[in-house]
């Protein structure tokens, strides 16, 4: 036979298959039998594992060993959920970058008191407060500061600020217990901090970074609501905080704790209504809030108890830089009001002053009830005045850097054509405000006008119509611009002008209105009641009206544009935040960044910004969410929405940098051949002694300690 015979005969396919099946049968018996081999092994090591849990101990030890492992489990998960989310800073020296206030004007801008509560809480429960399953303090330096309020380092406490709380964070006397609440002031949203290389460069009436409003895991409000309860709920927590405070006394802990309780209702009934998370759907984060939204949310919801007025508050801002403020003929970010007192009033009120405005049946409280507050309107007088000295952030070329003389000289030109039409500043003669004198008359269209409080001003007749003469030697008129000029995120100005409240308690037969047009309605009422309780007569009207300015409201589905003096230090940009840096804010709308990081104060001179690293407590701004738009305020040679000058080259933007870092800085004016902006030849503020007299005033009223440090200063020749 031949060999092709024999390799493909019958024969030899069957060896084949044998030989084959063999292999197969090889390959796969060989991991069955490894997973023998493996599972009597796991049996013997558990049967062994089995062994040894049984020779641990008896039953009821080997219950608790496997107690304690769960619970610690859980404990270290439990800690990594309430965990405070801090931005991670390291500072070492403070700079003060503003001129025009003295040490004690900071300490007063810093820690006068305007009577805003936070639902109840006490100053010393906040200064003895513990982080949640922790025994470290809640506002000790590292997690103030993580948070974003203003802390120096090393800070010490201080007469004006006993508990050394950040800048912003007083006290007043409740008139119920006598004992001191916390307040909430204007400085802790208008103040800011730029850090560069270890420095601290502090920016007076600058924009905070804080989110104090922001109830998301880990923000100070979430942390202080957990801690609170965790508190009440844990003996271990809660015997430490009571002991610090009442010591043993069993009658004062029970009170303490029945107080407290109080405030944990007040915080949950608060989440649950003008505080719900779901009417704050874009989140604020770090440096924004929805100011006119939570303010009509808590007036005319929370204070009214009219839970139908509730909206949603989805247009964040950024909070403002506050100097120059008082030259404005209007202000807020779309410009619809025109008085200190008022505005700041309607602020307080936002901020949770407490107010009786209704009964338990939701009917307006009779006169001598109604309006019974401890907002501080002697507190606010004394800021607003102090306010008028403080002038606008130099740059500190000893810190970030020499400025190119040459390219600001360019950018001063550039500025000049491409931006001062819309920023100016626009100086004009002061206005003769014109006032209703009897019942009937409303000469301004106003929605509801007080003619009492109207006549109580600095009043003149011209030919038989009555006005208040604005006492400023000059103002500055500030353009509003419509939303479809500007481009930028409109859902701020819409929902100003759409979100109506019913407002008829107060003014019976109204139509339901805008928020500007409620608080005028409401304000019109409470704040001449306020100042008759405050006993603020005659001469004084006008003072704290604020430089006899009566109480007006525009309506505009605009934004007003403001001069730029020291906005390279008040970053990020738009009013809603949504642009990191003025070189980004130049730029063409599709290389401003889409998403970026907001937190850290870390700065950068190059581009005057913040840097926008993802790092520990930071928060996400995403501009394709409605109301976080960067859309606007656009420089190119494209045909579209925003459109407000040509494009700019990267030399012509650079340019304009180089001089907004000295715009107006009078340090600079020679060296840029005479400066247009110098703001030491604008109007110098008004002396109103009855607003200085204020801030000591407050502070005496306000703590027996702060009391005996004015005494010490008079006697010393220091005040």
């Amino acid at each position: 036979m031949s060999i092709f015979n024999k390799l493909f005969s019958k024969k030899a396919f069957m060896h084949y298959g044998v030989w084959f099946f063999s292999i197969l049968h090889k390959i796969f018996i060989f991991p069955f039998k490894l997973l023998k081999i493996l599972f009597r092994r796991l049996v013997l090591i558990l049967k062994a594992l089995k062994g040894l849990w049984f020779s641990i101990g008896p039953r009821w030890f080997r219950v608790l060993l496997i107690f304690v492992a769960i619970s610690a489990v859980v404990y270290i998960k439990a800690v990594q959920f309430v965990s405070p989310n801090l931005t991670k800073e390291n500072i070492y020296q403070v700079k003060y970058l503003n001129e025009g206030w003295d040490e004690k004007d900071r300490q007063n801008f810093y820690y006068t008191p305007q009577g805003t509560e936070l639902l109840g809480l006490y100053y010393e429960w906040l200064i003895n407060f513990e982080l949640p399953l922790s025994r470290d303090l809640l506002t000790a330096e590292s997690n103030m500061r993580g948070w974003g309020f203003v802390v120096d380092p090393g800070q010490h406490a201080s007469p004006f600020n006993k508990g050394n709380l950040p800048v912003g964070m007083s006290r007043h006397i409740d008139p119920v217990s006598g004992k001191e609440r916390l307040d909430l002031g204007c400085a802790m949203c208008h103040t800011g901090e730029l850090h560069y290389k270890g420095t601290a460069l502090r920016i007076d009436g600058g924009q905070s970074v804080q989110s104090i409003s922001t109830a998301k895991r880990g923000e100070f409000i979430t942390t202080l609501g957990i801690t609170t309860f965790e508190t009440l709920l844990n003996p271990f927590k809660w015997d430490r905080f009571a002991t610090r405070l009442v010591g043993d006394d069993k009658q004062k802990r029970k009170a303490l704790r029945k107080e407290l309780w109080t405030f944990a209702g007040n915080l949950k009934r608060f989440m649950s209504t003008a505080g719900a998370p779901k009417l704050y759907p874009v989140e604020e984060g770090r440096g924004r809030t929805d100011a006119v939204g939570r303010i009509a949310n808590v007036v005319f919801g929370y204070d009214l108890d009219k839970p139908e007025n509730y909206h949603k508050a989805d247009a964040p801002a950024s909070y403002p830089f506050i100097w120059d403020i008082w030259r404005f003929d209007w202000v807020q970010y779309t410009g619809f009001t025109n008085q200190a007192m008022a505005r700041n009033v309607g602020e307080s009120l936002g901020v949770l002053a407490p107010i009786k405005l209704v009964d338990a049946e939701g009917k307006l409280l009779p006169a001598g009830e109604f309006g019974e507050t401890v907002v501080d309107i002697e507190g606010m007088h004394c800021v607003e005045t102090i306010l008028r000295d403080l002038k606008p952030p130099k740059w500190p070329e000893d810190v970030l850097g020499k400025i190119d003389i040459q390219r600001a000289t360019r950018g001063k030109d550039l500025f000049a054509d491409q931006c001062a039409f819309c920023h100016g500043p626009h100086k004009s003669k002061t206005y003769d405000w014109p006032v209703a004198s009897e019942k009937g008359q409303n000469p301004a269209k106003q929605i509801n006008v007080n003619v009492e409080w109207d006549m109580a001003g600095d009043v003149v007749d011209k030919d038989g119509q009555y006005y208040r003469p604005d006492w400023r030697e000059t103002i500055w008129a500030i353009p509003w611009i419509s939303t479809d000029t500007i481009g930028t995120d409109p859902k701020l100005a819409d929902n100003y002008m759409d979100n109506k409240y019913d407002a008829s308690v107060i003014l019976p037969g109204a139509p339901p209105v805008n928020a500007g047009d409620g608080l005028q309605v409401l304000l019109n009422r409470l704040v001449p009641t306020m100042y008759q309780r405050w006993d603020i007569k005659g001469k004084q009207i006008p003072d704290y009206d604020g430089l006899n300015v009566p109480f007006r409201i525009e309506n505009k589905r605009a934004y007003k544009s403001r001069p730029l003096h020291g906005v390279w230090a008040t970053a990020p940009f738009l009013h809603n935040g949504s642009v990191p840096s003025i070189y980004d804010l130049l730029s063409p709308h599709n290389v401003r960044p889409k998403t970026f990081y907001v937190g850290n104060r870390e700065y950068d001179p190059e581009k005057l910004g913040y840097r926008t690293d993802n790092a520990t407590g930071s928060f996400l701004h995403d501009t394709s969410i409605a109301g976080n738009h960067n859309t606007g305020h656009l420089f190119t040679n494209e045909d579209v929405p925003g459109r407000i000058g040509d494009l700019l080259s990267e030399n012509q933007r650079l340019d304009i940098l180089e001089y907004i870092k000295v715009m107006g800085n009078p340090d600079f004016s020679e060296r840029l051949g005479g400066d247009p902006l110098n703001w030491d030849n604008y109007s110098k503020p008004i002396t109103d002694t009855s607003g200085l007299q204020a801030c000591v005033d407050v502070h005496a009223r306000s703590s027996k300690d702060i009391l005996s440090h004015i005494a010490e200063k008079k006697q010393g020749g220091q005040l």
